[in-house]
């Protein structure tokens, strides 16, 4: 297994070094020294390597190659993940990861599945047949897959699963997180599954009881150090209670995403007045969260923020501007915000770049979502990731003084944001890996109890086989969101990594609820079932914290600039 996914690394490093040559931008300082330099060579000069600088125009030119590199890459590190795991679990947990890392080398050789039926062939990443038969097809690596990765190797782990129980993916977790995903498996059978299927239903928002009762049972807390009240365990400690949560409702999992997100942005970057005014009411579930980036007319791209805070002769600063899916908006206590910053006299014809503010506001109530001066909306009723609710905000005219800026630090706003979304990446992989794991374990019983044509659906092929995939892939997915965590906690850079478990998650939840909805047929199609309601809270994390497009232009700018992982 180890030389299978090695195989594949070594064709992805070719794949790499070819698409940095097309790339890399010649003619700026930082990349002088290619020139007259071998193609795919190392680059390496006294005292380290030669910086890389990516054209942005070269890199959207060949989007398609990006892309692929940028899924291969967190397909070969979900693998990566998964033998890892193996090798510490053992016993079922090889068979998955094996039946994983098989599937993966028989299907590379078709081309890189970027999901939604569109597959880049290996020659956009200008991968000879020569070379690919070399790694990949080198006859032990491809007879290892053949077996490994066959149908009924595959399908195995699904009729194994249905006698004895999906394997366990916590198998290799410490004591603490175990306990941690113990109680949080309890919490949620208690009180969220009992109320998933209504609050989808009514597009209610989840009781304030229920919510008090997550801040009592310290949900809220764990992560945030204990000078500002919490336990301070950890991002894994915080990315197993996320999985849980959303395991039973991705609204309660998302609720508390956009606390930890306000959390992380506070501890790193806020003043000492505003970490010990909101952290320690955050901490204990008194302070609700909500975070208003994105935009109607630029989403994702944030550097283009067209929402003013004009500087006052005072030093406070005038709000306007709209924004758009602004989740938990109304019953928000606090709203971090945004917002071009520009000098005195609010023309914007002296822009210092956008800047975040922590907005207090006052709580919404029924008939009443937005009770300040200066601050209203209208909610956008989405499909899924019911619970919290999404709206549209107008921010006309709201003053707020200096101690607002977040660090009171003018035009850091996009650095902060991507500071904390490292580890918000994290957590929304770790709802993705929430709905899997529902969508996994409802289909494989309607697969156990549904008969069909005088037999159990888990006794035909094709339904067992691609049961067995979704059990692989969603332990995979697990064991990379683990991994991206464990780097966090040792304070090392994990930017690449916690972006490509977003993105392998989020396919892995798709995945699974679409295979749900399959295997329950027309009554999985049911506005009110359970299986349906997975397939939008799953399609809803395709945008969150960055659409897949934009978090695989990253990972591909990592890849090509960076070393590799």
């Amino acid at each position: 297994m180890r030389e299978a996914i090695t195989s594949a690394e070594q064709l992805a490093r070719v794949a790499r070094g070819r698409l940095r040559d097309r790339v890399v931008d010649v003619g700026s300082s930082a990349s002088t020294a290619l020139r007259g330099a071998p193609r795919s060579a190392s680059f390496i000069r006294a005292g380290g390597a030669v910086p890389l600088h990516v054209s942005r125009m070269l890199l959207d030119r060949h989007q398609v190659a990006a892309h692929a590199l940028a899924h291969l890459y967190a397909e070969i590190e979900a693998c990566r993940s998964l033998a890892s795991w193996a090798c510490e679990a053992g016993g079922e947990a090889r068979a998955i990861a094996e039946a994983h890392a098989g599937a993966l080398l028989l299907s590379l050789r078709g081309g890189v599945d970027l999901g939604g039926g569109e597959i880049a062939p290996l020659g956009e990443l200008e991968l000879r047949d020569d070379e690919v038969a070399k790694a990949i097809g080198h006859p032990a690596v491809a007879a290892w897959a053949r077996d490994a990765g066959s149908g009924v190797a595959v399908a195995s782990l699904a009729r194994a699963a249905a006698e004895q129980g999906i394997p366990a993916g916590d198998g290799a977790e410490d004591e603490r997180i175990g306990w941690i995903r113990h109680n949080m498996r309890d919490f949620v059978e208690r009180l969220v599954d009992p109320l998933a299927s209504e609050i989808h239903r009514r597009n209610g928002l989840i009781p304030e009881s229920i919510v008090r009762r997550m801040g009592q049972f310290g949900v809220f807390r764990l992560a945030t150090a204990p000078e500002h009240g919490g336990d301070g365990l950890g991002v894994a400690a915080m990315a197993t209670a996320i999985e849980e949560l959303a395991r039973g409702s991705l609204g309660f999992g998302v609720l508390t995403m956009t606390a930890s997100i306000a959390s992380d942005l506070l501890a790193r970057s806020g003043t000492d007045l505003q970490r010990r005014t909101w952290l320690p009411r955050i901490a204990g579930g008194e302070a609700r969260c909500a975070l208003a980036f994105a935009e109607p007319a630029y989403g994702s791209d944030l550097a283009r923020v067209a929402t003013r805070a004009e500087r006052q002769a005072d030093g406070s600063y005038l709000l306007m501007g709209k924004k758009a899916w602004v989740t938990g908006a109304s019953r928000a206590d606090l709203v971090l915000t945004l917002a071009k910053t520009t000098t005195p006299g609010g023309q914007g014809q002296l822009p210092l770049g956008p800047s975040l503010f922590a907005v207090a506001k006052r709580r919404g109530a029924p008939g009443a979502d937005f009770p300040d001066a200066g601050i209203g909306g209208a909610e956008l009723r989405a499909l899924g990731q019911r619970g919290m609710g999404h709206y549209e905000l107008r921010i006309e005219g709201l003053q707020v003084g200096r101690e607002a800026l977040l660090g009171e630090r003018e035009g850091e706003g996009i650095a902060q944001i991507q500071r904390a979304l490292v580890t918000g990446r994290i957590y929304a992989a770790a709802c993705g890996v929430g709905v899997a794991q529902a969508a996994l374990e409802l289909a494989l019983e309607r697969a156990k109890t549904r008969v069909q044509f005088g037999s159990q659906l888990i006794s035909f092929p094709r339904v067992a086989h691609r049961l067995g995939g979704l059990i692989a892939r969603v332990a995979a997915a697990r064991q990379l969101t683990r991994a991206a965590a464990q780097v966090a906690d040792t304070g090392q850079p994990c930017e690449l990594t916690s972006a490509m478990a977003k993105l392998f998650s989020s396919r892995a939840a798709w995945d699974a609820a679409d295979a749900c909805m399959q295997i329950h047929g027309s009554s999985g199609y049911a506005e009110s079932s359970t299986p349906a309601r997975l397939l939008l809270d799953a399609r809803s994390l395709f945008f969150q914290l960055g659409t897949h497009e934009v978090l695989a232009q990253g990972i591909a700018r990592a890849l090509l600039e960076g070393p590799l992982p």
